[in-house]
């Protein structure tokens, strides 16, 4: 059963360098952004990007899966692309049924990045990931940079918008 304010979370990742370039082939989007990290370094982006539609086609294919599981049809998906995902970065797919009306549920979906920065053991950095090593968090960033308690240690990361979407469900 779908119900308003429903709330479904997935997460994809680290993306990886492999499956960019997977996904260039398999688009025929080679722009070399994505592709030639000499390139992306010239071009300022201090290294290659995904691409938008990659993360905005795993969010398509979790809004796909949840129309199935409510036995419904997706048959409008739409987003606006806001932000970047490097190699390395997690993508989290938030869901969330803003309404229904007439058998027709309104999606919301969000898609985060989430960059790993470094990992802590009682105080001391254990491991330090490409996005602090390349200085991948701009300025303007600094305060989406959070932490959190996992089995390994103290993780600091910076989670930012990447894609804002919506759809529709029709419900059976």
């Amino acid at each position: 059963m779908v119900e308003v304010g429903q709330k479904i979370v997935k997460i994809d990742g680290p993306v990886t360098r492999e499956l960019i370039l997977k996904y260039a082939k398999a688009s025929g989007d080679n722009n070399p952004i994505h592709i030639n990290e000499e390139f992306a370094i010239k071009v300022k982006l201090n290294g290659v990007i995904a691409h938008g539609m990659l993360s905005f086609g795993l969010g398509a294919r979790h809004l796909s899966d949840f129309a199935v599981e409510c036995n419904g049809t997706l048959f409008n998906l739409g987003c606006e692309m806001r932000g970047m995902v490097r190699p390395g970065d997690e993508i989290l797919t938030t869901i969330t049924v803003k309404g229904i009306q007439d058998n027709i549920a309104e999606i919301e979906m969000i898609q985060n990045s989430r960059m790993s920065l470094n990992l802590k053991k009682d105080g001391t950095v254990i491991k330090i990931f490409e996005g602090e090593e390349r200085g991948w968090v701009s300025e303007k960033e600094k305060h989406l940079i959070t932490t959190e308690e996992t089995a390994e240690g103290t993780l600091t990361y910076r989670e930012a918008l990447v894609n804002k979407g919506w759809a529709k469900i029709r419900l059976s």
